[in-house]
């Protein structure tokens, strides 16, 4: 069993679609059709012409069929490759390019099985005036559903199939449709962009407004951010650019755009485009699983895990982390663009991968936002701590309750536990442990083995 799936656009072309007197119903004809080519598959040595079977089923309905060649013309020159690629802009200009008015635009998936075929195919009309869509349906068909309870009347036959699905799909493909053309401008706006379009307040940004003329001629285009008008300089009149100042407070302004034809109408567009300042640093913290590390490889505390969150969501440019000594010297540092990985991992090497030695070091995170808001955090203490516990013992006197033990304990991390062992030649061993800080000092009465 094969399967095979084609994208297939079909290309609804009217003719002589008048336009709409203001308030009032219309309903426009629908006369000509071009198809998109859907491709040609070979199914185990049969060739199915899948273009050729729709084109077939247009003409049937009384619709007439542009000829391919019309149509790869215009997609060849303006570089569109595929079916996803016509956007609004395009669609118009298709439709006036061609003297059309509308594009249905679908998928087809086709299984091949010598027994029972089955083919699948969704569709939808889109007006080529205003790109919105006017018709749509979907049909799937195997082999089998015309089979009758004798077993007869069964399709084997790929390409009869496709032709029925086909056939079936278009049956009620409507001759006629409502559309609304009083207020359509005669041009679209491609793109409008700020760029940077997320900066600080009193900043610089540059606008672009690409546009594209239809049915009629831009006189003028005027675009503001609140009322504040951005003056804009074109050569062509299809690419406009001007620079603004951002405003001072902290919000998201959109664009307004303000265009007038040859005829003096005046169409108004708004959110083309978006400019979004932002004044406040990025709030930050950093985290910690641990502060304090014994990288001696025995498993236990051998690193240091920290993660930094950043509190209010803004898009980053970019972060450094740091490690620093206490003379104020970096020993290790990271650095990267966008966000911030969700965990670090120091384990007490610096940048040239050598173990650092003991001591107190301070970790911090630098952040700086795409609107060029800086962060610093504040040094965070942590400590690396290799070395054993230097411990001295010494009886530094007696008292009526024994001997009296003096012990000194040297160490850079806080002690989590003890055990204190005093033995001698014919003496009973005596042991003292606790938990946390070792005691200055401890009395011990050693007794003679009996």
């Amino acid at each position: 069993m094969k399967k095979y799936a084609v994208t297939a656009v079909f290309l609804l072309l009217l003719f002589g679609m008048p336009g709409r007197v203001p308030g009032a119903e219309r309903t426009v004809k629908i006369s000509t059709v071009a198809v998109m080519p859907f491709g040609t598959m070979s199914v185990e040595g049969l060739t199915v012409d899948v273009t050729g079977l729709v084109t077939e089923a247009l003409t049937k309905l009384g619709f007439d069929v542009i000829s391919q060649e019309l149509l790869e013309d215009f997609l060849a020159t303006r570089r569109i490759r595929r079916a996803d690629s016509l956007d609004r802009a395009a669609i118009r200009e298709m439709g006036v390019a061609l003297k059309v008015d509308a594009l249905m635009m679908g998928f087809v998936d086709i299984l091949d099985d010598a027994e029972n075929p089955r083919v699948f195919i969704d569709a939808q009309m889109v007006d080529s005036i205003d790109a919105s869509v006017v018709w749509a349906n979907s049909v799937s068909r195997t082999g089998s559903d015309s089979t009758t309870l004798l077993g007869f009347g069964g399709i084997t036959s790929l390409e009869r199939l496709v032709g029925v699905a086909v056939e079936q799909l278009l049956k009620e493909l409507p001759k006629g449709v409502e559309l609304d053309r009083s207020s359509l401008p005669p041009f679209e706006i491609v793109r409008a962009a700020f760029f940077p379009d997320l900066l600080q307040g009193g900043e610089m940004a540059r606008l672009s407004v690409e546009t594209k003329e239809i049915t009629g001629k831009i006189q003028e285009l005027r675009a503001f951010l609140l009322d504040s008008e951005i003056t804009l300089s074109t050569r062509d009149k299809r690419l406009y650019t001007g620079i603004i100042k951002a405003p001072p407070v902290e919000r998201t302004y959109t664009l307004t755009l303000y265009v007038t034809d040859e005829e003096n109408r005046l169409f108004r567009t708004e959110g083309a485009a978006s400019l979004t300042v932002h004044n406040s640093p990025p709030q930050l913290i950093i985290l910690f699983r641990n502060r304090l590390m014994s990288p001696d490889g025995d498993g236990v505390n051998d690193d240091i895990v920290f993660m930094p969150e950043v509190l209010k969501a803004i898009p980053l440019k970019g972060w450094e982390v740091e490690i620093i000594d206490a003379e104020g010297r970096v020993v290790r540092s990271e650095e990267g663009v966008g966000l911030l990985p969700e965990a670090f991992v120091w384990r007490g090497e610096n940048n040239q991968n050598k173990p650092v030695s003991d001591g107190t070091y301070f970790c911090r995170v630098i952040v700086e936002d795409k609107a060029g808001n800086e962060t610093v955090t504040s040094g965070e203490e942590i400590k690396v701590d290799s070395t054993a516990p230097v411990v001295e013992v010494v009886i530094s006197g007696e008292s009526e309750e024994g001997m009296i033990l003096a012990l000194t304990v040297q160490d850079l991390s806080p002690i989590g536990s003890w055990e204190l062992v005093v033995e001698g030649k014919d003496l009973e061993s005596e042991i003292f442990k606790g938990q946390g800080e070792v005691p200055e000092t401890l009395t011990s009465l050693i007794k003679k083995k009996t």
